[in-house]
């Protein structure tokens, strides 16, 4: 699967390496003991030609000390909760879609202005 590239020009698997290398100076065969995968595997992940399972990718961001949501992106892999809600019911399944397609644009501060109402929203009572 293709990695998208982030503001940087690099994909999720390009700045996996450099991470690796540069900052925590750790050598392939090391972090893919510390990750618990074969060193190959983390080869494929670092070259863009697999991405991570969700538990795997948990573990990059935990010891590479990265960005949960830059990888997620990069691997195009969004939180478990996205398909939770999206499949919850007939509604939600028709809508999220939707809501999305609609919010693709927002700004980060009108993501966080929706997410807020959202909230006050979720927390009224039915009547």
């Amino acid at each position: 699967m293709p990695m998208t590239r982030s503001n940087s020009n690099s994909t999720a698997g390009e700045l996996l390496r450099k991470q690796r290398v540069e900052v925590l100076n750790k050598g392939l065969r090391q972090m893919a003991q510390i990750l618990g995968i074969a060193a190959p595997h983390l080869t494929d992940i670092e070259k863009d030609r697999r991405t991570p399972s969700e538990e795997l990718l948990l573990r990059i961001v935990q010891h590479y000390k990265m960005d949960e949501a830059e990888l997620r992106a990069g691997w195009k892999r969004p939180e478990a909760i996205v398909d939770e809600v999206a499949s919850q019911d007939a509604t939600t399944a028709r809508k999220v879609p939707q809501f999305l397609r609609t919010a693709r644009d927002l700004t980060p501060e009108q993501w966080d202005k929706l997410i807020k109402e959202a909230g006050r929203m979720g927390g009224k009572k039915k009547g």
